[in-house]
């Protein structure tokens, strides 16, 4: 993530990087000679400085003070990836839950906003998009996951 977080300042500048944000994750293998690689980091910048859209998702606050009563989601989110009997599996390897999709479309892009896919492989960010009331733009290049597209978008959209 180091080497895309210089790629991305050189594209939209310094002072446009926002947040570091860690998904925790607990499925997969471990490694005898590493430290298991359990998380994600999800870099967020922004096109102009002070005029992103940020939403923060609600959390169930774990203190005694707090108890019951919702806050604001921290920069890292135990969220688990899909597990191989999901109902939401759809068999590409780097399918994200819809739950990690929710939060980041939910909490970045407004209402009637755009969500660009470029890389949409089995489609989840579209269908999460359109669940949540946003625009989507994909893009796919394997004919074989567009063909798969297609049937989720005319099966679960109706389109």
């Amino acid at each position: 993530s180091h080497y895309l977080k210089v790629l991305m300042d050189a594209v939209f500048g310094v002072e446009n990087f926002l947040n570091n944000v860690v998904w925790l994750y607990g499925l997969g293998g471990s490694s005898k000679r590493y430290w298991p690689r359990k998380h994600d980091d999800l870099l967020w910048c922004s096109r102009s400085p002070g005029q992103h859209f940020f939403e923060a998702a609600q959390v169930p606050a774990t203190s005694q003070r707090l108890k019951g009563k919702m806050k604001k989601a921290p920069d890292y989110w135990d969220i688990p990836s899909i597990n191989n009997m999901a109902k939401e599996r759809m068999g590409y390897p780097t399918q994200k839950p819809l739950e990690l999709l929710e939060r980041i479309i939910s909490s970045s892009c407004p209402e009637g906003g755009v969500v660009l896919d470029p890389f949409m492989g089995a489609g989840t960010v579209a269908m999460v998009a359109e669940q949540l009331g946003r625009d989507w733009i994909g893009c796919e290049l394997n004919p074989e996951y567009v063909e798969m597209i297609y049937d989720r978008v005319k099966q679960k959209l109706l389109i």
